[in-house]
């Protein structure tokens, strides 16, 4: 009987049940750290932060990380065209399918390399991910979608990415945009499309305001009923969010107002998270010492947010567990202040919809059959960019007018090169 429950006894084998005793009634976890494991755990993750002291720097030191951790410092040697000259709007486009990004294979596509080191975040793949990448081309002046899987060639220039996915979300402007108090999965993954990568390459982006021309595309008609026929859904809302909270004043989805809408704000109350490669080293380092990776895993909507809330929440309750110990309880205060930090450092970040020209976002749940917009298919949307650019300077354009009446050469800047100086 006694070995039937050893497993689910504190640490401490002279452990005598007491009516009031806080552990027993909780039963929150079958075993505690010692005082030398919850000494080092908490160090671990007092020491990932103490060199930043806002989201931005977290953030950049994570995107440091994460290009070490790829081999994607130092020198890269790309495969597509390196350069291109754009004189005026005599130009057209190639929005290429690219499959399914694999988080997990260990020698990921150019494209997504290219594409880490252009991103100052880091980006992950998903439920019924779909990745496209867009180039520019003389062969057309138009805009065209590739269909077929890797067929992108290597003489063109890249000018951005776009992965859309129907990933569970908990997002409280979208529940209030849409009616409904609880987002369900089945009704998300049918319904919704989330464009979880709008990235443009710079000077492009700069220049010429290649992220909105990518929000535009990421929304057309055409995205959309690829995917839809790929994944047999019938999306009828595509959200995204903007890649900076609060901390910035604008957008790239700014005055886009005629396809995308502005909703709100998300909550900004969680914590911002210990990402990989640091994440897992510790977890992996928690799970040697007979705690199973099993108790940081999820499987419903923010699970990457809920695995390190619960990661927190079992280090503090080591450290109320061993708080007799003097350093574990001076460890006990700072981590408590750290991880309030971290909640005050996370931002609220703008949320916006399409319904692709309808009226109402559900308007094709109800109707019998389905209506496309024309306004909204791919060739609208690139004429309607190309005359805000370049003919009615728009968008803030017309300080770029003697720039984009010359020609103008591009070529890639990326993180490699930015990051060459970042303290190591």
């Amino acid at each position: 009987m006694m070995e039937k429950n050893l497993n689910i006894l504190p640490i401490n084998p002279k452990y005598i049940k007491l009516v009031s005793d806080e552990i027993d009634d909780r039963k929150r976890y079958p075993i505690v750290l010692d005082i030398a494991d919850t000494i080092y755990i908490t160090n671990y993750i007092l020491g990932y932060y103490s060199s930043s002291k806002n989201a931005n720097e977290i953030m950049q030191f994570q995107k440091f990380e994460d290009l070490k951790k790829k081999k994607l410092l130092g020198e890269y040697q790309l495969p597509f065209k390196k350069n291109e000259v754009i004189n005026g709007d005599d130009f057209g486009i190639n929005v290429y399918f690219m499959g399914q990004p694999n988080d997990a294979r260990k020698r990921q596509p150019d494209y997504i390399k290219l594409l880490d080191l252009t991103s100052s975040h880091i980006n992950f793949g998903g439920w019924s991910c779909c990745d496209f990448v867009c180039t520019l081309t003389s062969l057309h002046k138009s805009i065209k979608l590739i269909s077929e899987q890797g067929q992108m060639p290597n003489d063109e220039y890249v000018i951005g990415w776009i992965r859309v996915d129907s990933s569970n979300l908990n997002n409280k402007p979208l529940q209030e945009y849409l009616g409904q108090r609880k987002l369900m999965p089945d009704f998300i993954n049918a319904h919704i499309l989330n464009a979880k990568v709008i990235v443009p390459t710079a000077p492009f982006s700069r220049y010429f305001r290649g992220g909105k021309l990518l929000a535009l595309i990421s929304q057309s008609n055409e995205i959309r009923n690829f995917f839809n026929e790929k994944h047999g859904r019938n999306i009828v809302l595509w959200y995204t969010m903007s890649l900076w909270g609060s901390s910035k004043s604008s957008s790239q989805y700014d005055q886009l107002d005629r396809y995308i809408k502005f909703i709100g704000n998300t909550e900004s109350d969680h914590l911002l998270r210990m990402k990989n490669p640091h994440l897992d080293l510790i977890l992996n380092w928690l799970d040697r010492r007979g705690i199973d990776k099993s108790n940081f895993v999820f499987s419903s909507s923010s699970k990457s947010d809920r695995k390190f809330k619960s990661l927190v929440n079992f280090v503090k309750h080591c450290l109320w567990y061993n708080k007799k110990d003097p350093t574990v309880k001076e460890l006990k205060n700072q981590f408590d202040n750290k991880v309030s930090s971290l909640e005050s450092m996370t931002e609220a970040k703008r949320v916006y919809v399409s319904t692709y020209g309808m009226d109402s976002w559900d308007d094709n749940l109800i109707n019998v059959e389905r209506v496309e917009k024309e306004e909204n298919n791919l060739e609208n949307l690139f004429k309607y960019w190309k005359n805000k650019v370049f003919k009615k300077m728009d968008w803030g354009m017309r300080k770029n007018k003697e720039l984009l009446n010359n020609p103008v050469n591009l070529e890639y800047e990326l993180l490699n090169e930015e990051m060459d100086n970042f303290v190591r």
